[in-house]
Parts: structure tokens; C-alpha cells; sequence
């Protein structure tokens, strides 16, 4: 028997509902869905990964959707005064006429739609639901209260309708929580009751006092919770370091002579550095063989891993960060252990770049709102900008400002970014703030620092602002900035060959 997944009416509020919603799957089946008003899973004209895609999160694209609506405050509802249903306007979802008609507005856009009693209480939160009884059986005004107290005390939201509010509370704490929740319901619900200007102030406040200490129990259960998981991921990498130690060491012990040959040359490690460089690019698997067949291949090593064999190694490293290549059991374990130590090393420093620019971005530089947002844009489109929530982005535009206020990293962040940008925070001076330093640097950014300025002072103050490199490469890297600009200088002064003479005679050594 063919079962429904989306009905006429379920599509449509998907339909209107999408703009409001950041869900790539949603957005990657909608013109199947706008073709087709009623989706079965028998429907020829389905895919079989957009049948699994819709049967998976239907369920989930229909109570998100559901949050981004809100009953419009100025005409939350009006009856027709017409007893012919003729002249009834039609639900926006059902396409059914309606005589109590429900106005509501799409949170993100703006968009303003009529849906009937029955669709609000299908497809609309628990939320809107409330304030819909509320609204019609006692005041007609409610809506608008409600946003006037909930733009003042914006917590009360989450108290009334988010389940799994303060998920890490401490189950000695869920009474006091379910107390905090029966008591600010029943204020407001009084307050909505009746047309009034003046907010609860004084009734909500015992419940939001209690909440925030409920939320300060459980922030501190969720550091302890985050503590904990660091220990078992440290453990893990801990345990897969020795791993990939014992496989090196391995490989090494095991290798011959002309293995040992082809892993010294030049042309071995380049097309080692070339193939962990795309590797860290996390491209689809085509898009990965295309760029790789532009890298030369060391004549040596035709004979030993191929293509296919090289996109099993990148689907298993963009899938767990690592490459085992367990199934290849052909390939050479040493070019293995090559290619996972090189690959990791360079998704390490990737990830630490990315961390710093974020942290400049948001943070370290002086730069204009358009500046901070153009920037946030670019590193939003490499690999390591996609897995963090978009909503992230619209607080790091204003980080800043927050941290100068005294307000923390906010919590529910992802942990990882969180923990990158408290511990570039940590090594904060006092007063002001400066830049990351990135603990490497290309010659094309040497270029740019040098780019326009006369000065080696100037550009060394530049360099120990924005770089922080070993003891050895720095004092390398200040030379060849100290010597650039005294080569310019002879060349701008017409003394080059004069001085390159001289220095060669200072250098000859006497018999």
C-alpha cells in the first residue's frame, strides 16, 4: 500500500515555509516538490536518494518550518461576516475557504499569509497555537503583548516552548525548572488576558531569577560534560598518535634500500605535499581525480597506487580525518603512512590558519562592519567555514563588541571554535586587543607585508604583529626581509654591483 509522505497542504507550507529556512536537503528537493503537489513513496518521478531524502527528515523540515512563523499582530484573525461560503477567503495551505481566518507572517521575510483553524493547529507551533486560543476567546490584543514582553524579556520563549531547554541541568534541578515553567506560563497567560500596557514585571520576577540560576547550573554541568569529552578525544588521539608511530616506525623498519631511495627524493615528497594539499581540500570524489590527474606522478611510483585507489584514501580521510587504506592491502604501507602524516599535518595547520583569520577577522584587526563582514564571507567558503552554523557568522559580526562588554564566548558555539578563540583570547594583552599570530608565513605574504613600505623597521614592527615562527626560521625569515631592503637600496642608489663586490672580497679569506 502506497503511503503519503507529503500531502497537497504539507507541501505548500514547505513551499512558503523554505525561504525562512537554511536546509540544504529542503532546497535540493524543492522543484520536485513544486511539480508535484502530492509525493507518495511509490511516485515514479522520485529519485531513490530524494525518496530516502524526504522520508528521513520530512518529519523534521515540518516542525522546523513550524517555528518560523508568528500570528501577525496587527490582525491576528478576523471573521468574515458573510454567511456565504462564497465569499470566504481560502486557506494559504488547504486552499479550503475559511470563515476565522488566521493571519500569519513569516518571521525572516516578512510575508504575510491566511490559514484556517484547523492548518494553524497542524502546522504551526505550540507557540502560535497558545496565543491563537488566547487571542480569539479573550483578547483580541494578545499578540502584541506578547511581543512587547517577549522583546523585553526575550528569555521567556525559551522557558515556555524550548523542551530541551538547559539540556546538561542536574535532574536534582528538573523540579525547580518545571516550577520556573508552570509559573511564568501562568503569569503570562494572565497578562495576556486582558488588554493592558503594562508588562508583569514583578510577577515574572522570582521565576526569571530562578531560571537564571538554572542556567548557571547548567553551563556549569555542560563545562563539565565538554571536560569530559575532551579527556576521551584526547585519549583517542593520544592512542592514534602511537598508532600512526608504530605504522611509521613499521614502515621504516620494513622498507628496502630503493624504498628508502624513493622516499628521500625530491620528486616523492613534492607529489606527497601536492596530493595532501588537494586532501585537505575535502573536493567531491570527481572533482578530487580531476585536480589529481594534473599532478605529475613520480615515475616510480605508477606501478605502486593509482587513482582509484588514491580517492579511497580521500573519501576515508574526509570521512574520519585519518588514512588507513585497511581495504588497499596492495598499496605500499610506507607511502600510506606517508601520505596520512602529510595529509593530517597540513589539515592541522589549515584548521589553525582558518582559527586565526576567524579570530582576526572577528576580533584582532581594526576593520569597518562591511570590512569584518566581506572577510567572514571569504572564510566562510573554504571546507573548515562550511562545518560551522551559519548563525555563528551573524555573531561574529559583532564579537567584538560583546567581549568589550564583558559577555563570554557564547556557549553554544561549536566546541571546537569555541576552545580556538578562548585560548587566542587568553593571550590578550590587558588593554587593546591584537592579532593571532600565525606561527608560518609564504612568500606571496611576505610580498604583501613589504608591498608599499620603505621601511624595514616598519615592516619588522608588521611582521612580529602579524607572525610567530620558530626561534630559527624567524631569525631566517628577518634577514632575508633586513637584506631585501638593503639590495633595494643599492639598486635604487645604482651601487649594486659596486656593493656585491665588496662583499665578496669582505668574504674572501686570506691564504
Amino acid at each position: 500500500m502506497a503511503i503519503t509522505l507529503l500531502t497537497p497542504a504539507q507541501n505548500r507550507f514547505l513551499q512558503l515555509t523554505q525561504p525562512a529556512l537554511e536546509l540544504p536537503a529542503l532546497t535540493q528537493v524543492l522543484p520536485v516538490l513544486r511539480d508535484h503537489p502530492t509525493v507518495k513513496d511509490t511516485s515514479d518521478f522520485l529519485t531513490r536518494s530524494t525518496r530516502a531524502l524526504i522520508q528521513e527528515q520530512r518529519l523534521d523540515w515540518l516542525v522546523t518550518g513550524s517555528l518560523a512563523w508568528k500570528l501577525l499582530a496587527r490582525l491576528p484573525y478576523a471573521i468574515n461576516a458573510s454567511d456565504r461560503r462564497a465569499d470566504w477567503h481560502h486557506c494559504a495551505l488547504c486552499h479550503k475557504p475559511v470563515r476565522y481566518e488566521y493571519h500569519v507572517v513569516l518571521r525572516a521575510t516578512g510575508r504575510e499569509i491566511l490559514v484556517g483553524s484547523e492548518c494553524v493547529k497542524k502546522f504551526m507551533s505550540d507557540e502560535m497555537q497558545y496565543l491563537m486560543a488566547i487571542t480569539t476567546e479573550d483578547n483580541f490584543h494578545a499578540v502584541a503583548q506578547y511581543d512587547a514582553l517577549t522583546d523585553h524579556y526575550p528569555v521567556v520563549p525559551e522557558i515556555l516552548w524550548t523542551k530541551d531547554a538547559l539540556p546538561d541541568l542536574p535532574e536534582r534541578h528538573r523540579r525547580r525548572q518545571r516550577w520556573v515553567h508552570n509559573g511564568t506560563k501562568s503569569t503570562v497567560t494572565g497578562y495576556l488576558r486582558r488588554r493592558t500596557q503594562k508588562l508583569p514585571d514583578e510577577q515574572l520576577a522570582p521565576y526569571l531569577t530562578a531560571y537564571d540560576q538554572l542556567r548557571l547550573s547548567a553551563q556549569a554541568a555542560t563545562a563539565k560534560r565538554h571536560e569530559r569529552v575532551q579527556r576521551q578525544q584526547q585519549r583517542a588521539q593520544d592512542l592514534a598518535a602511537k598508532e600512526e608511530q608504530a605504522a611509521w616506525a613499521a614502515a621504516n623498519t620494513a622498507q628496502s634500500a630503493a624504498e628508502k631511495a624513493l622516499r628521500a627524493s625530491a620528486d616523492y615528497r613534492g607529489y606527497l605535499g601536492a596530493v595532501a594539499g588537494l586532501l585537505t581540500q575535502h573536493l567531491s570524489l570527481a572533482a578530487f581525480k580531476a585536480q589529481l590527474a594534473t599532478i605529475p606522478m613520480p615515475q616510480a611510483l605508477n606501478k605502486l597506487v593509482n587513482s582509484y585507489q588514491l580517492g579511497v584514501m580521500a573519501t576515508e580521510f574526509a570521512r574520519t580525518g585519518q588514512i588507513k587504506a585497511a581495504r588497499l592491502q596492495i598499496v605500499p604501507r610506507y607511502l600510506v603512512a606517508d601520505l596520512n602524516r602529510q595529509t593530517r599535518r597540513l589539515a592541522a595547520q589549515r584548521q589553525r590558519d582558518w582559527d586565526d583569520d576567524v579570530f582576526n577577522a572577528a576580533v584582532g584587526f581594526e576593520l569597518t562592519p562591511a570590512q569584518r563582514q566581506t572577510q567572514l564571507a571569504q572564510l566562510r567558503q573554504s571546507w573548515e567555514g562550511r562545518q560551522v552554523p551559519s548563525t555563528v557568522y551573524a555573531q561574529l559580526l559583532h564579537l567584538k563588541a560583546d567581549l568589550a562588554a564583558g559577555q563570554p564566548v557564547p556557549v553554544d558555539w561549536p566546541e571546537r571554535l569555541r576552545t580556538a578563540l578562548q585560548q587566542r583570547l587568553d593571550q590578550q594583552p590587558t588593554t587593546g586587543w591584537v592579532p593571532a599570530r600565525k606561527n608560518h608565513v609564504t612568500t606571496e605574504q611576505l610580498r604583501q607585508l613589504v608591498q608599499g613600505r620603505d621601511s624595514f623597521t616598519v615592516v619588522a614592527a608588521d611582521y612580529h604583529r602579524l607572525y610567530q615562527l620558530a626561534q630559527q626560521d624567524e631569525a631566517l625569515t628577518l634577514s632575508a626581509l633586513q637584506q631585501y631592503y638593503l639590495v633595494q637600496q643599492d639598486r635604487q642608489a645604482g651601487r649594486a654591483p659596486a656593493t656585491q663586490k665588496l662583499v665578496q672580497q669582505l668574504l674572501q679569506t686570506k691564504d
